[in-house]
Parts: structure tokens; sequence; C-alpha cells
């Protein structure tokens, strides 16, 4: 069949036309997606100061009494007489990022400013309080911030591999490791990083993301929500919105790598390993992060815009974790994310200063909550106490 020139004229126009909805509709609509939700920033560093004030701050914390004294309370000498010696609400440090965050694009792998992150993870790694965050429009990579543990000072961002929730980070002191709640493949996974790589990387000098000293996949859990480390062993949990999540407990070697059937060694010091839980445990829903702490165990509970809640438990070796097996309960400001701590102290992180649910969270939170856990201890030892004299408790 003979092509005319009309009919390469019409061909041609049909692919330039092709070409420009596909880049429309197709390929191009991620790019376009982003300018047009994405909200531009005249910031070109990471952000560290607050999205709200210190009065609004201090409004949503006193509407949780219980939970406004135990973040306050400095002093349980006089917790008989009511007489307990509050602090301010000056001491909480700034979430950075929330503002924007100079972090990859997923799209060409250029430094670039979102302002669309999320916090989720806090813990504390020797001297340094580190806190994670994922861009909630998935158009940038997921971050790790840095600051100094006494003053609170920022100190830089690192970048993470691709675009994981980041729901949970945690450290390993023993091998001085920070772990990462991750996703590889459609599967969970949990990386670890060196505190060298985390003190030398410079985003400015390297353009890439932070390297791994392991990538774990975890082949028993559905999704690595959030993760602990105590006594050698990182506690993994599975956080569902409806039904009960879960725990479990993955060992840990010597050295540090999370131990299972399989472990390859891809080249310089970065492993792939398919590990099996040692232990599961049954949580209660809508869980966020776990904590340890002496004999305690702490989750943190929350979904939505609604009010969220810290349960405290007394047996680690449980099989369920049901309400009713509870200690106590406090009521806590909506958007908790993960509990971490650190010696005498609980450390606690909410997403409600990230841009994508300012407009819909009744309270406003964008400091890292710590919390006095001898005082902690103090107020639950003193309500069981108050409970045994009604006779009975709440287990």
């Amino acid at each position: 069949m003979r092509i005319t020139k009309q009919s390469w004229w019409i061909l041609g126009i049909t692919a330039v036309l092709t070409a420009v909805c596909y880049g429309y509709f197709g390929w191009g609509y991620s790019y376009l997606k982003l300018r047009e939700t994405e909200p531009r920033t005249t910031l070109t560093m990471t952000s560290s100061a607050p999205v709200y004030t210190q009065a609004e701050f201090e409004k949503t914390l006193k509407k949780y009494k219980a939970f406004d004294e135990i973040a306050r309370i400095k002093d349980l000498s006089n917790i008989d007489a009511h007489k307990e010696l509050m602090g301010g609400y000056n001491d909480f440090p700034i979430m950075p990022g929330t503002q924007a965050t100079r972090t990859i694009s997923v799209q060409d792998g250029t430094i670039d400013m979102c302002t669309m992150m999320t916090p989720q993870g806090v813990t504390v790694a020797g001297k340094y309080l580190i806190t994670s965050a994922y861009d909630h429009d998935g158009f940038h990579n997921s971050v790790l911030y840095v600051q100094d543990a006494k003053t609170y000072k920022y100190i830089k961002t690192v970048v993470l591999k691709g675009t994981p929730h980041v729901g949970g980070i945690t450290y390993d002191p023993r091998n001085q490791l920070v772990w990462v709640c991750s996703r590889r493949n459609n599967q969970s996974e949990l990386v670890s990083i060196t505190m060298k790589a985390i003190e030398q990387y410079d985003l400015e000098k390297t353009q890439k993301p932070v390297a791994y000293h392991q990538r774990a996949l975890l082949g028993s859990i559905t999704r690595a929500s959030f993760v602990t480390y105590d006594d050698r062993k990182l506690y993994v949990g599975f956080f569902n919105p409806r039904r009960p999540g879960n725990i479990q407990h993955y060992q840990l070697s010597k050295k540090g790598t999370l131990e299972g059937k399989s472990t390859v060694k891809l080249g310089g010091n970065i492993f792939e390993v398919l590990s099996s839980a040692i232990l599961r445990q049954d949580i209660l829903t809508q869980v966020q992060g776990m904590a340890f702490y002496k004999d305690y165990i702490i989750l943190s509970q929350s979904y939505g815009p609604g009010e969220s809640h810290l349960w405290v438990f007394d047996d680690r070796n449980r099989t369920v974790y049901r309400a009713s097996d509870a200690l106590a309960e406090f009521d806590a400001p909506s958007h908790l994310e993960q509990v971490a701590t650190s010696g005498d102290t609980l450390w606690v992180n909410f997403e409600s200063s990230a841009r994508a649910y300012r407009a819909t969270s009744h309270d406003h939170i964008d400091r890292l909550v710590h919390m006095n856990l001898k005082s902690f201890k103090g107020i639950v030892d003193a309500l069981l106490a108050n409970e045994d004299a009604k006779g009975g408790t709440k287990k």
C-alpha cells in the first residue's frame, strides 16, 4: 500500500498529539500533579521553625490533662497532696522539616524541596535525636532528621532510598546501628545504617541517598509499621486499622545483623537477608508504636483525627495484649505516631503538623514531646494503688 504525503502528515500529527497526551496523562502526569498539588516554598534548606505557635501547642496539651501532667511533671514527691512540681511548655524540641525539607526527587534524582513531609518515627541514638518522615504525595525520597539530643539543634537531613512510609526507627547501641522500617518489591523490609554513615553524610556532596549497612526482607510480617530494639532483638509491629495487629521478634547477631535463613553479600557491607520471626504476639488495633521501660510495655494507639491513646502493660511474655489486660490507659492528642524510650525518658512523635493533616486535625502538635518515665511510673503506680484501695485493678 502506498502512503501519500497527506497520510504521512496525518500520522505525524497523530504521533505528536499522542506524545503530548501521554506526557500529560501518563509518564508526565506525576510531574504535573506534583506541580499542581504540592505547595511551593521559597525555602532552600530544611526548615527548623515551628508550624504552630507556642500558645496553640500549649492549648492542645491542656486538653488532655493526664498526658499534659505526665509530660511536664518534674517532681513526684508530693503527688498524694496534688502538689507535684510542674515544668513549662518551652522544653520540647521542634519537629524539623514539616514546612520544607531538602531531599531528592524520585522523578529525576535531583535535589529538590518537599513541602509534604509527614513525621513518623523517633529514637535517641547516642548524642543524637533522630526522627523519620515520608512525602505524603510520594514525589520525594523519605528522610531522617538529625538533631542534637541535648540542645535539640537541627544538624542535618539524611535522605533514604525510595519512598517508604518509615513508620518506625530504633537504635542498637551495642553496634551503633539505626534501624528503619522500609518496604521493597512490595515486601516488608528493615534497613540498618551505621552511625558513622549518618555522621559523615552530606547530601550536597553525594547528591544521593545514604548507604545502608544491611537490607533485610522480612518473610513473616505483612508490613513493618514500627520497630523497637531491646536486648539484641528487634520487635517489629504490624499496624492494622480495623483488626488486631501483631508484634514479631527478630534475633540480631553479635555484629548486629538480622539472623535469617539466607544471607547474600552484595558488595561492600550491604547484605540481603530473608528473616523469619522467632516469636509473635497479637496486639490492639491501630497501634503505631511500642516502647519498653523496666517491666512495662507502652503502646501508642492512633488513627485519624480522633484522640489517641497510650496503653501500659506489665508482662512482656503475653501472647495477646488486650485492652482489658492494661494496667493503665491515657488519652492523648490526635495523630500520635511512634514512641521510644531512652534511659528514663519517653519520646513521643505526632504527625498533626504535616501539611496533609493540618486542616483536619483537631490538635496542633509540632513538637517532640518527652516524658520523665520515673514520673510516668509513679503516676501508673498511684493509679494502681487507688484502684486497689477501691477493691480492684484495671487488669
